[in-house]
């Protein structure tokens, strides 16, 4: 069985690759890692660009 990964914003199955999103490390040492599609990617970078 091939691995079908989902975005983890819209939940919708990823059929290219799009972005990965890496949390800052906890206390822990541990971090999140979520995938986006193509376009939960671009909406995410293009909110955090206005913002700088």
């Amino acid at each position: 069985m091939s691995i079908k990964p989902k975005c983890d914003r819209c939940k919708k199955e990823l059929k290219e690759f799009g972005g990965i999103l890496f949390s800052p490390p906890d206390k822990k040492n541990m971090v999140m890692k979520l995938h986006l599609c193509k376009k939960c990617y671009t909406a995410i970078y293009q909110s955090l660009s206005n913002k700088i």
